[in-house]
Parts: structure tokens; sequence; C-alpha cells
């Protein structure tokens, strides 16, 4: 009630006051300026509202922020449909909200191992399988683990019918896809771990074999640059076969990969191109490995073993069989690999001719 009356009184005060001229001309001229603030009041508030309006167009065109962690979650292949027959299409199926950090993929067969850049499969035929880690959050990223396999790819055909690596199988250029053949008993690292007693006769044949592998990588022109027990493969024979080339320097190539401190040597960088040597101190420590049973150092922290490498601080290896060959790797005596094959050599000779000349002493 109140509103109304107060509307009609000012409607009559308006009336009355407007009919006097002086009072007339500054109503008129009130009028006009409340009028152009109004119109300034309205355009600020037009741009304001067209400012948020494009704010948010970019936001909703704007590619999503590329998440902390990537997880990738596997989706049955069409592999798995004999095993499952009772699975629904649903579980063969990439979702259709996929959330932020998840990259779903299509498997190819049983996952038989984890790298930084491919996914590693066993296909039911049984060979091995590697392929590229898709990455839509950075095209760039995606594009360097496509790179990665493509020279593995390229090092796999330089290398031929080697004994030491395992057999290409096949190539698919498209999808940077690589087939292997399946080495058995997997990988050195874990063998080794997981076996409680090795002979000593077949961690010898171990170390010349590593030692074998590396100089056949050499002699094509293939820098591994992570030699270390996880990168060697093991066949249903327990021979020894070095793989995963992803990353290595080819021909003076840039690597993309790096063994970790306990097999680089003292005063390694990025920043450096890669040299033999690396690969050849790594072997030192790889050899280690085999007749110890576990990496130099175990129980520090990779920065102590940093130094202590640079302080040319090594471990005793004066009571191994081959302690001089790994000493040798580490100190930089031993300049190529093919004077560790040599060495090694030399020295199963001797030692086996001394046993068998104590044996028939006895």
């Amino acid at each position: 009630m109140l509103p109304g009356i107060f509307y009609f009184y000012l409607m009559f005060i308006v009336e009355h006051l407007g009919r006097l001229p002086f009072l007339a001309t500054l109503w008129h001229s009130t009028i006009a300026r409340c009028a152009r603030l109004w119109t300034l009041i309205s355009r600020l508030l037009g741009r304001q509202l067209w400012l948020s309006l494009e704010t948010q167009a970019e936001k909703d065109t704007k590619p999503p922020t590329p998440p902390r962690h990537i997880i990738y979650w596997p989706i049955p292949g069409s592999w798995q449909r004999k095993e499952h027959p009772n699975w629904p299409d649903s579980s063969f199926q990439i979702p259709e909200n996929v959330p932020h950090g998840t990259i779903y993929y299509i498997t190819k067969g049983k996952q038989v191992g984890r790298g930084a850049t491919a996914h590693v499969e066993q296909l039911p035929s049984g060979h091995i399988v590697k392929y590229p880690k898709s990455n839509p959050y950075s095209p760039k990223e995606e594009e360097d683990h496509r790179r990665d396999m493509r020279t593995e790819a390229e090092i796999y055909r330089k290398m031929g019918d080697c004994p030491y690596i395992p057999r290409l199988i096949g190539w698919d250029p498209e999808s940077c896809c690589l087939t292997l053949e399946n080495l058995e008993k997997g990988d050195l690292a874990t063998y080794m771990k997981e076996t409680a007693w090795i002979p000593a006769e077949t961690r010898r044949r171990w170390a010349l074999q590593a030692a074998a592998s590396l100089l056949a990588l050499h002699k094509a022109d293939v820098i591994h640059c992570d030699i270390a027990p996880r990168n060697f493969l093991l066949n249903a024979t327990l021979d020894l076969h070095i793989a995963d080339f992803a990353g290595s320097s080819v021909a003076g190539s840039t690597p993309t990969i790096a063994a970790g401190p306990r097999f680089q040597p003292p005063g390694w960088s990025w920043h450096l191109p890669a040299e033999k040597s690396d690969d050849i101190f790594a072997l030192g420590s790889v050899i280690y490995f085999i007749m110890v049973g576990e990496e130099p150092y175990p129980k520090l922290l990779e920065e102590e073993v940093r130094e202590l490498f640079r302080d040319a601080v090594f471990p005793d290896v004066s009571h191994l069989i081959c302690g001089a060959v790994i000493r040798g790797c580490w100190d930089g005596t031993l300049t190529t690999a093919e004077h560790i094959v040599n060495s090694l050599t030399t020295l199963y000779t001797t030692t086996a001719t001394s046993q068998a000349d104590e044996r028939l002493r006895d």
C-alpha cells in the first residue's frame, strides 16, 4: 500500500514542479544526465557480459590441463573373446566418459612388461609385441614414443641375425609396432632375484655373453645407453641376450634414455654425447650383479653412490673370479668390449686349465 501512495505523491510533485520554468530546465538537464549515465552503465555491463562469454568460450575450447600423473587402463582386445565368450560387448569398448588423466588402450596380448614409452605384451602366438604409448595430453611426447620405437626397429634391422639379441619377427611402420621372439625365462634381474641358487659356471657364462652382446652392438655402431640387468633376457636354455634399444644411440644420434647412477661413469651428463665407454662402465656393474647377486652399494642412496664413483671408490671385487675385469670396466683400463671378451676368455681358459691340473695332481 505504501509504495503506491509514495509513487502518487512523487508524480504529483513532478507534474507541478515541472510547470516552473527554472525547475523544468533543471529537471530536463537531470533527466538527460541520467539517461547518458544509464547508457554508459549499459555499455559497461554489456561489455562485461561479452568478456565473460568470450572467457567461457575460451575455456570450452581450450584443451584440458595436462595431468600430473597418467594412468594407462587396458581394455581387453578381441583376442580375449575366445577366453571369455560370456563377457558383454561393453567389456571390449573404451568408455564414453574418460576421467581426466586416464588413457584407455586396447590390448594386443597379455602384459608381460612395463616400459616408459611402450606397452609390452605377449601375443596369443607366443611372440612379444611392443607398441608406443599414446598420450592425447601431449602430442610431442606421443611422437617421442613413436620415434623411440622406430629407433629400436632400426637397431634390430642393423643387427640382423645376431645370436645375442631377440629375433625380429615383424615391424609395422604405420603403428610403430614391433614383434619379437619371446625369451621364456624373462629378464636377468628378476630371474636372479627369484632363483635361490645359480651355479658358478652359469654366472661365468652370463658374464661372457653380456660382454659379447655389447661387442656386437658396438660393432654395429650402436651405443645402448641403458646397460642394466633388467635389459638382458634369458631364453629356455638360460643363454643371455641384450634387449630394449628404444632410446639408444645409433651412428652418433642423441639418446633419449640413460642408465641409473649405479651404471653411470663418473662425470656422466645428459649434456655430453653418448660414448661407448659409458656402456663399458655399466657392463662392469652388470657383471658385478651377475657374480654377487646385487647392484653396487645396494643400501646407499643414488646420490651417495654417485659421489663414491666420482671419487673412484668402488665395491671390493678382489675375491671374485672376474674381479679384475669388473675393476677394469670401472676404472677405464679396459676400453673396449672386445678387450673384455678377450680378458674373460683368457681368464676362464686359465682357470679351467688350473682346475684340471689340480684334479690330475689329486
